[in-house]
């Protein structure tokens, strides 16, 4: 018996203008994709043939062009060409890939699967807890688990539980049934964390479910909001063997939900950026971190806005500050030349006099090196310009940049809650209510293909 494996992601923003490029990938093929997925053991112990395609990840990016999709679509359907009497598959998709054309990318590949493979077979996917979820999609997987945590801690687990239902199913001959329900719900998402309530309470209840014989997952998808397609709103997601129970608890589960809709509150202080900036000069905390939200890098945005730098250089250049990570390849390149401790002009702040602090290197998500920093001050204002756009994430990301992070009073980084690995180097953290293309602001990012009514822009009543 035979279980293809896969992998295929990059969370989408439809707003955001860089697109990414096939380069931006990671990219593994064959047995190395296992360097990445944590399921093969689960399906060798259980006697089964693993028959691996290709892992291919990338940063959270605008849509996605169709010649990219077609690319690395395209080897997971040749695997499964050269496989269509597997007995199963698993894939771990994002769930919110949005392809120019297309839509939702995982849809369409699970529609060409299923043209190829025989009608039993199984698939099970893992997918991010911000997955939009399309109606369909259950007319195409059988098995759907998603992730429980955000911040995201544990996507191995995800993947695991998933396979562990795919074998289940396979040795006990059960053709699962998968409801969906989805709830016209699309919150902030950086308000939603799963450690806090009200997640903390669903997401226990999601567990004890899955602990019951007759439910093999049950899921909270809490939407992705920035990208403007019919199927963006949060959901619930439930397999059984039994139809009516699967449908009873997704829509029990879409019912609690939507009853937590207005408790869902920022965990620290979110403020417009002038206020935050003046929050900071005016703490007396020993570091504090200003989120731009708006610019988030995380979220798909291009990370090159100057607007918090220019706040900071406006009220406070005599404070010792860092601002992280803004995406410039024209000034990286421009001036790599130069020495440390050179003197240059800055023309995308109007020709202000800045010096050449330290070249550096930038991380990828998964902490290589994928290109050079350049540190610019101005003052006491430092700049980490990047040629390629990152996620200042954890103090690594600072070190290969050259800069000492515990230096500084200020650290401005574009992100939206802070990451698990920063927390223990803030203080305080001052969430900036930011525009950009990961503006957390509903209305103001101009939705017009979502499906109305959707809480918070619309405010109605709704049962499962």
């Amino acid at each position: 018996m035979k279980i293809i494996v896969a992998s295929f992601q990059c969370e989408s923003n439809s707003l955001a203008k860089l697109r990414p490029s096939i380069s931006d990938f990671e990219y593994f093929r064959g047995e190395d994709i296992f360097k990445k997925l944590a399921v093969r053991d689960i399906f060798e112990e259980k006697g089964y043939a693993v028959i691996p395609s290709i892992y291919a990840v990338a940063l959270p990016s605008g849509t996605v062009d169709r010649n990219i999709y077609d690319h690395y679509a395209s080897q997971i359907l040749n695997t499964v060409r050269d496989n269509p009497d597997a007995d199963g598959i698993f894939i771990f998709f994002h769930g919110s890939m949005h392809v120019e054309e297309i839509g939702s990318a995982e849809l369409n590949i699970l529609k060409e699967i299923r043209r190829i493979v025989n009608p039993e077979c199984l698939i099970a996917l893992s997918l991010d807890a911000h997955a939009n979820i399309t109606d369909e999609l259950s007319d195409y997987a059988d098995i759907i688990s998603g992730f429980k945590t955000v911040p995201h801690t544990d996507q191995r687990e995800c993947q695991r539980r998933a396979a562990n239902a795919l074998c289940y199913c396979l040795e006990n001959g059960i053709k699962p049934y998968t409801y969906i329900q989805r709830v016209p719900f699309l919150l902030k998402n950086d308000t939603l964390q799963t450690a806090f309530e009200p997640l903390k309470s669903l997401i226990d209840e999601t567990l004890l479910l899955e602990s019951e014989s007759d439910v093999l997952t049950a899921n909270l998808f809490l939407g992705h909001c920035w990208i403007d397609a019919p199927n963006t709103s949060a959901s619930t997601v439930v397999c059984a063997a039994d139809k009516k129970r699967a449908e009873l608890v997704a829509k029990d589960l879409a019912n609690k939900l939507w009853a937590t809709r207005r408790d869902y509150k920022f965990l620290c202080e979110a403020e417009l950026p002038e206020e935050c900036v003046k929050r900071a000069v005016d703490g007396e905390e020993h570091r504090i971190f200003i989120t731009d939200s708006g610019d988030n890098t995380t979220a798909g945005a291009e990370g090159d806005s100057v607007d918090i730098l220019k706040l900071i250089l406006k009220i406070a250049p005599e404070k010792k500050t860092c601002v992280a990570g803004i995406t410039n390849g024209e000034i990286v390149n421009g001036f790599w030349g130069t020495k440390d401790g050179d003197k240059v002009q800055l023309s995308l702040l109007g020709g202000i006099d800045a010096t050449v602090k330290v070249h550096g290197e930038i991380l990828g998500w998964t902490k290589e090196i994928i290109g050079r920093s350049l540190t610019l001050s101005i003052g006491n204002v430092d700049v980490v310009f990047t040629e390629l756009r990152s996620a200042f994430i954890e103090k690594g990301n600072f070190d290969k940049a050259g800069v000492d992070l515990l230096s500084y009073r200020i650290v401005v980084v574009k992100l939206g809650y802070l990451f698990t690995e920063l927390k223990p180097f803030a203080d305080r953290e001052l969430f900036a209510l930011s525009d950009g293309a990961s503006c957390v602001e509903l209305s103001r990012l101009g939705l017009k293909k979502i499906i109305r009514p959707m809480f918070p822009l619309d405010d109605f009543e709704w049962k499962a």
